[in-house]
């Protein structure tokens, strides 16, 4: 899974950030693909739990 983090955000329109302090004329982020590639994360995080305590006999 985290081998492949940098190609996934890339195919997912999400430039990586440049290290170290941003620049004062820094233009912003596309924060709209971000937050799209974050809330598809934690949909896969949520299936993946609920699996897991099905899979226990939790729930």
């Amino acid at each position: 899974m985290r081998e492949r983090r940098k190609e996934r955000k890339l195919e997912a329109g999400i430039l990586p950030r440049p290290k170290g302090r941003p620049r004062k004329d820094a233009a912003p982020r596309d924060i709209v693909a971000e937050q799209a590639y974050e809330i598809q994360r934690l949909c896969m995080e949520n299936q993946l739990l609920r699996d897991f305590l099905r899979f226990t006999g939790r729930k």
